[in-house]
């Protein structure tokens, strides 16, 4: 039972952290048109807010790839775009919570794809990838709670992993884990690889997180 007398909406990241806000806006998307006969009259259609949150993945890969004059700039400029989208929708399912008993507000801030309580300041991020002692060797820490949300906080889950070794067009999968870590071993030096996890629960599988880069040397 969820004992809050009247929850609120949050985002559960700062507009500043910007892998934080692009997993927390594809959490709402796919959480939303999964849930989308609970939300009449969007603020935003789900389209427009998809296509910001894609615009902003690429953004941001320019601007951590090539670091050119500029990219940083229009990567902030569409995070500005999903950011505004996101507050419209938590405003829009607060509204709806706010006329709902404490249960039934909670659960549907979780439809929306949302936290309930109070935002955080920086938040674990969904995924870190860092390089071992062992040269070739990456460690994989996945954020377990953020990606299969607080509701599921003490469910058994199993995590997938998946690779990359050319700039996330093609994916490969890893070992699965039940634990929130992984380490992935046979990497070649001098060459940069993506990484990214989704958490299955109860047989639902979450959508993947952001993928991280790292570079092997």
């Amino acid at each position: 039972m969820i004992s809050l007398s009247r929850p609120q909406a949050s985002l559960g990241t700062t507009k500043k952290y910007i892998p934080g806000v692009q997993f927390r806006a594809k959490a709402m998307y796919d959480a939303i048109m999964a849930n989308i006969a609970m939300f009449p009259g969007l603020p935003i259609t789900m389209i427009a807010f998809l296509a910001s949150i894609t615009a902003l993945a690429t953004a941001q890969q320019n601007a951590i790839g090539t670091r050119a004059k500029g990219t940083g700039s229009l990567r902030n400029t569409k995070r500005d775009a999903v950011w505004s989208g996101m507050e419209l929708l938590r405003a829009y399912a607060q509204g709806l919570a706010d006329t709902l008993s404490a249960e039934a507000a909670a659960s549907l801030i979780q439809s929306a794809g949302m936290l309930v309580g109070a935002v955080q300041g920086r938040q674990k991020p969904a995924l870190t990838a860092r390089l071992t002692t062992v040269p070739g060797v990456a460690r994989l820490d996945a954020n377990r709670s953020l990606l299969a949300g607080p509701g599921n906080a003490t469910k058994r889950a199993m995590l997938s992993w998946q690779m990359s070794a050319d700039g996330g067009k093609t994916w490969n999968d890893l070992k699965g884990t039940p634990y929130a870590t992984t380490e992935v071993i046979g990497l070649t030096l001098l060459s940069t690889y993506s990484f990214r996890v989704s958490v299955t629960v109860a047989k639902v599988t979450g959508a993947w997180s952001q993928a991280v880069t790292l570079f092997v040397h």
